[in-house]
């Protein structure tokens, strides 16, 4: 199943560390990627700790929203 993820950090030009929606960090190769050259906050879809390609902002923030709503946790797995 593929996941949205939030890019932390920009490793090396094959790696990047991201969050996943529920805040858990990943390292994910860029192997797989298509797409333009990631930057911190930059939002991807990652399946097997591959970086598949962007994800559309608007929309990655709409699903962290109804992950929040719907689990009544942040991102990082606290409480609201």
């Amino acid at each position: 199943m593929s996941r949205l993820h939030r890019i932390v950090s920009v490793a090396d030009d094959a790696t990047v560390v991201a969050a996943d929606i529920d805040g858990s960090t990943h390292q994910l190769s860029l192997l797989a990627y298509e797409g333009e050259p990631l930057q911190p906050g930059n939002w991807v879809v990652a399946h097997s700790g591959y970086a598949l390609g962007p994800a559309d902002r608007a929309e990655a923030e709409a699903v962290l929203a109804e992950y929040r709503a719907g689990t009544g946790k942040d991102s990082s797995g606290s409480p609201n």
